[in-house]
Parts: C-alpha cells; structure tokens; sequence
C-alpha cells in the first residue's frame, strides 16, 4: 500500500538520471568555440605586435647604422593663455630617435608604456605659452625636456633624441 502511494505520488526510491541533450550540446560546442577564442586571442596579439613595429621607421646613417625612429601620435593641445588672455592651440608631431642597442626590445616597450608616455608630454606641452616657442633657444630646450620626459618613462631603456616633424601654434 505505501508503494502504490508513492507511486500515485511521483516518487520512487530508487532516483533514475536523466540527461538532457542539452549537455551535450554543451560539451561539444565547447571546444570548438573554445579554439576559436584562442586563435582570435592569438591574432588580435600578433595584429597588436605588428602595429608596434609599423609606427617604427629605420634608416640607415652614413656611418652604416641603423636608426630606429618611434612615431608619437600628434599632440594637440591648448597653450597656456598669454599675456593678454589669449590661448593659443599647439599642434606638435614629433618621433623618438632610438639607439641601436635592442631596438626591438625598446619598440615593445615603448609601446606598452605610450599612454603614460602621450599623458607626461602633454601635460608638459599644455604649460607651455606661445612665447615659449619663439627663439631656437627656446625650441631646443623644450626638446630636451621632453628628451628627459620619454627617457624618465622607458626607462631603463633611452631614447637619444626627440625630433619635432610637424609644428603648428595657432
């Protein structure tokens, strides 16, 4: 009699495992989509890889060196406001000048580093007034201290020089 009720009931002693298809669906979906998340990790590393080493330019010194030059995105900033209140705007596109010693190792970390290294020499550039740019005096020594910037940032790897390619002050 306690069988019957329990059967009326739903339940049984002894528990049966059922499996949905569901899991397998799971399981073999798993690993192919699994391969693909892999592969597109790889890629989107080796796209990253490649992308470093196209924003560097190598020439070759009349002595037979190489040089490597890093190009930095183009700044462009608000100067300081002058004298008579106004603010000047500054458009600077300049490269890292590399020296010859593990070039590559200082491309990929440099590279790793850029957004610290755009955010120090903006915030350098920003204090600058128009003023600041009218005498090749003038030029030179912004130069090193942006010199002195990137290297405080790559360290311990240096760049010997900042070259300024482009600049505009409006």
């Amino acid at each position: 009699m306690a069988q019957s009720a329990a059967q009326k009931h739903g339940r049984h002693s002894a528990r049966a495992r059922v499996r949905l298809p569901g899991k397998y669906v799971v399981m073999i979906l798993f690993v192919p989509v699994s391969l693909v998340a892999l592969g597109a990790g790889i890629w989107l590393n080796f796209e990253e890889r490649r992308a470093a080493f196209e924003a560097v330019e190598y020439r070759q010194r009349a002595d037979g060196l190489r040089e490597a030059y890093y190009s930095l995105p183009e700044f462009l900033v608000d100067l300081r406001t002058d004298d008579d209140g106004r603010t000047g705007y500054l458009r600077v596109k300049a490269s890292i000048l590399l020296g010859h010693d593990h070039m590559a190792k200082t491309v990929h970390h440099i590279d790793a580093l850029k957004p610290m290294l755009t955010e120090r020499l903006t915030f350098f550039l920003r204090e600058m007034r128009p003023e600041d740019f009218d005498s090749s005096e003038d030029m030179n020594r912004i130069k090193r201290e942006m010199l002195r910037r990137v290297n405080l940032v790559i360290a311990p790897n240096t760049a010997d020089d900042v070259i300024i390619e482009d600049l505009v002050i409006q």
